[in-house]
Formats: C-alpha cells, structure tokens, sequence
C-alpha cells in the first residue's frame, strides 16, 4: 500500500536584502519615467520649458458671419484652470478694411442677454462678467453678437471678414470669416 504524502507549502516573507534591492530598482525605474515624462511632455530637462497651462488658449471654430450678427464660437482647450480667460474686446472688420467695422467692449459683453450665449456644455459654460465674457477651461460656446446699420455698411461688398478676440492680459486671437449673405 502506497502512502499518500500532501505537502502543504508554506510561504516565506522575502528577506530584507531582496526587499531592499527590488525596492531600489523601483524606484529608478520611477524616477526614470517622471524625468522622461517632464521631458516629453513640457521639454523641461533639455531645451526651453514650455508650461501650455501658463497662458490661457482660445481656438474660434465654425464662426459665421451674417449681415446682421456675428455668430462667434469659441473653445478653450488649455490654459490656467483656476480663473477663466476674460474676454474684453470682439472685433470684426472687412478684410481689405483699415478700420474695424464693429467693436464689442468690455461694457457691451458684459450687458448680453443670456439667450445670446448657447453653450455647448452643461457644467463648463461661457458667461457675462462685470468686465466682459468668462470662458472657464474647456469651454465651448457661441455667441451671436448684432451688428448695427453702420457695420452692415462697412462690410458690405466685402467677401471675407477678419474676427478679433481680445483677452484682459493683452493676447489676442484672430480668425478670417466668410461674410454668409
């Protein structure tokens, strides 16, 4: 008769010097990818620091212009997460134009109706502030701006117009639009 033997193994905890060299291989391989992270992502070991969250960004996408409003779409997809990029000046002129044909001021963003704002997304939204629009990180909206008799007739005639988008730290950023009869 043949007897059955049930070893049961039974674990060792590791001893300490392997412990302390699997630990230390971890943490070269850690501090290995956060150097090579910084490097790829903000070209902070070799060459010029670029930090995208330093200054706001505003990318104006599918603005129209009509010959009674402009229809102005914009989006923030990068900048400081903590306040919003405040919006003090839109500009539209002719393209062949030396002066603007509309300007929108700090005072007239400020005093919009709510119903000419149509944000795109629930929680980020674009709004009214005391000295213009606030556009919040990742916000996208468009916001339909009138122009008046004497902006209809500087751009009448023209085929393109140029759409200028002024932040209160002096960036700007500009699109050229076709003017939709």
């Amino acid at each position: 008769m043949q007897e059955s033997h049930n070893v049961t193994h039974q674990e060792h905890p590791l001893p300490q010097s392997k412990v302390k060299k699997q630990s230390v291989w971890m943490l070269i391989v850690a501090i290995f990818l956060t150097l090579w992270a910084y490097q790829f992502e903000h070209h902070g070991l070799w060459g010029k620091l670029v930090n995208y969250n330093k200054t706001p960004k505003l990318v104006l996408t599918r603005t129209a212009l009509s010959p009674q409003r402009l229809a102005l779409t914009i989006y923030r997809p990068n900048g400081p997460d903590t306040y919003g990029s405040f919006v003090v000046q839109v500009m539209v002129k002719g393209e062949t134009s030396a002066t603007p044909a509309e300007v929108w001021g700090p005072k007239q963003l400020a005093h919009l109706t709510p119903s000419a704002i149509h944000n795109k997304y629930f929680f980020q939204k674009v709004s009214t502030g005391p000295w213009g629009l606030v556009v919040p990180l990742s916000a996208q909206a468009t916001i339909q701006l009138p122009l008046d008799n004497r902006a209809q007739m500087a751009l009448k005639g023209q085929r393109d117009a140029i759409v200028k988008v002024e932040d209160v730290s002096g960036l700007t950023w500009q699109t050229t639009v076709p003017i939709h009869p």
